[in-house]
């Protein structure tokens, strides 16, 4: 069975909005990207992760290629990966990734909405 790993969202300041998620609702830093633009992954008590993806001043398109996404851990990624395209589901090959430390493929959902499986070596917050 696949768990609800992260839900990602781009911010104009994401260092003002990792703040917010800390202040107001207690959740932690657990992975911290300080380059240009920043991201940051927040965990809270359960185990359920926020990535927040800092935009590139002056940009006025909003990549979708990595914000707006729920992404699912997965135990045999590549059993999750098969059963997913027999029941149809076409994945992207531009964002693939499959190495010893990190499986992920990107899919949309029948609705349309960007969807991730994920395997890491390394569980976030661990």
């Amino acid at each position: 069975m696949a768990k609800m790993e992260h839900f990602a969202l781009f911010a104009d300041d994401a260092p003002a909005l990792k703040d917010f998620f800390v202040d107001v609702f207690g959740m932690r830093v657990i992975l911290e990207n300080p380059g240009s633009p920043p991201g940051f992954f927040l965990a809270d008590d359960r185990g359920m992760a926020l990535e927040i993806i800092g935009r590139i001043k002056g940009q006025s398109n909003v990549n979708q290629r990595w914000v707006c996404h729920v992404a699912f851990w997965v135990d045999d990624f590549h059993a999750s990966y098969r059963d997913l395209q027999a029941r149809g589901l076409t994945f992207e090959t531009e964002s693939f990734v499959d190495n010893d430390d990190f499986r992920t493929a990107f899919f949309p959902d029948p609705e349309g909405n960007r969807c991730q499986i994920i395997w890491r070596r390394k569980p976030l917050g661990s």
